[in-house]
């Protein structure tokens, strides 16, 4: 085995378990059937399925690397593998079938420990336009208390109808896509309150460099660390913007940043960037209270007037602003106030379209069964616009739409949703990522 420095893997697979064989890359179940995309180096493949609780194996054959089991029992629990001509397999993975909401990028059954290493769930999703058509998804698999380190890549060619695996990228966590300087960036942490990274690609997500740390982490999920999530990069002054804070949810504790870089300098040279001092909120800040954690997520935003913002969830109908100063990108951010925000208990996502609107994508409270669009003038005064998935008359323990990522299409809003559907392990432990288009203008 050859010592290997680059972030981007074909699959992931830890050093010890490295061996030939079939890896099943992708898996999207319909109401009736599931496709499946694998790596392998056979000239042919046999697909075994079964109901989960018992033996009685069907298997098909194929000559390509992708499959779609039709003829499926609705709302049932099954497992397959693949093998190939000369008797390698895969390792068994699980699903179950039933209707989704919107198109699926990536599936993961629950209790499936394929990405053990990393999580169980499917999270942070980021998703972009590339200059050549085609549309790149991006996401993590995380797990309380697992090491949260790995996240996946997929690309479409057909606007989103249909999704195909890329290649895997570790260790990353809570990343996000962006285009600058004719390459393809991704800005994340190494793992859950990790080290700040960022990596880049010349060949739109095949390959990637060796990442850079920008700012040392901790190791360990009880301490403070790097956390964000992957919000808008912000393009102002001169400057590209993004929200970061520092701190843990062991300690209770978030102090808010803004990170920024000269547009004309290489990304890829930590000493490049430039970090706000973080700054936690003060008792003395109007609507903080003693004990307040913080703002988490924070979204760097230019308002009308032309000050680099961030927008950072609070808590339920809140958001929290505080302002940078593009002159000083050093200087720690300043209270601005708090605003009514109606989607301000979980992950949004800020951006102007090219009409000069504030749309903001979140959930509204209570739980997560509802996942809304927002639009402003002035990002104080909040109008709904529509619930761009409305299935309130599920439980909230059990279902949610969340931590949306989205990308302005012409008239339309191309948005994928971490998705708790179909028996997912909880709401907040999703299952999958799903894809969304809606027209906003």
């Amino acid at each position: 085995m050859k010592g290997y420095d680059k972030w981007g893997y074909q699959p992931y697979r830890p050093a010890d378990c490295m061996r030939d064989g079939i890896y099943i890359c992708r898996m999207a179940p319909g109401e009736d059937s599931c496709e499946l995309e694998w790596m392998g180096t056979g000239k042919c493949f046999i697909l075994q399925y079964a109901k989960r609780e018992n033996e009685e194996w069907r298997q098909e054959k194929t000559r390509e690397k992708e499959y779609i089991l039709c003829g499926l029992e609705p709302e049932t629990e099954y497992k397959v593998r693949v093998m190939d001509d000369k008797g390698r397999s895969s390792r068994e993975r699980l699903f179950r079938t039933g209707k989704n909401v919107g198109i699926v990028v990536n599936y993961l059954h629950p209790e499936d420990e394929q990405y053990g290493f990393s999580g169980q769930y499917l999270c942070s999703p980021s998703i972009l336009r590339l200059p050549d058509g085609g549309l790149l998804a991006s996401m993590d698999v995380f797990k309380a208390k697992a090491p949260q380190n790995l996240t996946l890549l997929f690309r479409s060619e057909d606007e989103g109808y249909h999704w195909h695996y890329v290649t895997d990228i570790f260790p990353c966590f809570w990343g996000k896509l962006f285009w600058h300087q004719k390459k393809l960036f991704l800005l994340g942490v190494s793992r859950e309150y990790g080290d700040l990274v960022i990596g880049c690609s010349g060949d739109g997500g095949n390959t990637w460099s060796a990442p850079t740390v920008i700012l040392r982490g901790s190791s360990f999920s009880e301490e403070n660390g790097n956390h964000r999530a992957p919000t808008v990069v912000l393009k102002s002054h001169g400057r590209l913007w993004t929200g970061t804070e520092y701190g843990s949810w062991s300690r209770k504790s978030f102090s808010a940043s803004l990170l920024s870089i000269d547009e004309n300098e290489d990304p890829m040279e930590a000493g490049n960037w430039r970090l706000t001092d973080f700054v936690h909120p003060a008792t003395d800040w109007d609507g903080v209270e003693e004990g307040d954690a913080g703002g988490i997520e924070g979204n760097a935003v230019e308002a009308p007037s032309g000050r680099v913002l961030d927008v950072l969830r609070y808590r339920e109908n809140k958001a929290l602003v505080l302002e940078a100063d593009p002159a000083d990108p050093e200087a720690p951010l300043r209270f601005v106030e708090m605003v009514e925000f109606p989607l301000g208990h979980t992950k949004f996502e800020i951006s102007r379209s090219a009409s000069g609107i504030y749309y903001a994508l979140g959930n509204t409270s209570p739980g997560r069964t509802v996942l809304a669009l927002y639009a402003s003038e002035d990002l104080k005064t909040w109008e709904k616009v529509t619930d761009v998935i409305n299935h309130a008359e599920y439980s909230a323990e059990e279902v949610g739409f969340q931590y949306p990522a989205f990308v302005f299409d012409g008239n339309d809003m191309l948005l994928l949703s971490r998705t708790a559907w179909n028996r997912a392990h909880n709401f907040h432990d999703s299952n999958a990522i799903t894809f969304h288009r809606i027209k906003i203008e």
